[in-house]
């Protein structure tokens, strides 16, 4: 079986006192080394956690921010569109009240030539007449009296 001599115990002793030394200078360093990086991952992870909690709020208020802007130039189109579209009914109406003027003052214009050509066609017709009477007459009818008269019968005629 096993013979005990002194190689084997020194080998024990040896042995017992490398795991001593090893115990009192390296392993508690290690065991601390150890502690310490597995602190340094827990604080990275914690630290990687609250900054994608972070990145989550942000990209929230970015998100919310661009709904808010999206809302606000569709709402700048919609009032463009309903200021486009009043100026362009204000166009029209000025329009149709220029061109509603412009056929008021046409038939004016129209009327009072009319007027004036019924005059001068008149007072042609009167002249004509009095032309025609004086020579039928055969005298020349001059009287103020005499030009009414005529007048008189031409508006009979032309009514």
């Amino acid at each position: 079986m096993v013979d005990i001599n002194a190689t084997l115990i020194a080998q024990v002793l040896n042995f017992l006192f490398l795991v001593f030394i090893l115990a009192k200078f390296a392993y508690k360093p290690i065991i601390n080394m150890m502690d310490e990086r597995k602190n340094k991952i827990a604080s990275d992870l914690e630290n990687a956690e609250m900054a994608k909690a972070e990145a989550e709020k942000l990209k929230a208020e970015y998100a919310a921010q661009l709904a808010a802007v999206r809302q606000e130039a569709q709402s700048i189109i919609e009032n463009a569109r309903k200021t486009a579209q009043s100026v362009h009914d204000k166009i029209i109406a000025e329009t149709k009240e220029e061109q509603e003027q412009i056929v008021a003052s046409a038939k004016d214009a129209i009327l009072l030539e009319k007027q004036q050509a019924l005059g001068e066609v008149r007072a042609q017709v009167i002249k004509l007449s009095l032309v025609a009477a004086g020579k039928i007459l055969e005298q020349k009818l001059n009287s103020a009296e005499d030009e009414k008269l005529a007048g008189s019968v031409v508006d009979k005629i032309m009514k």
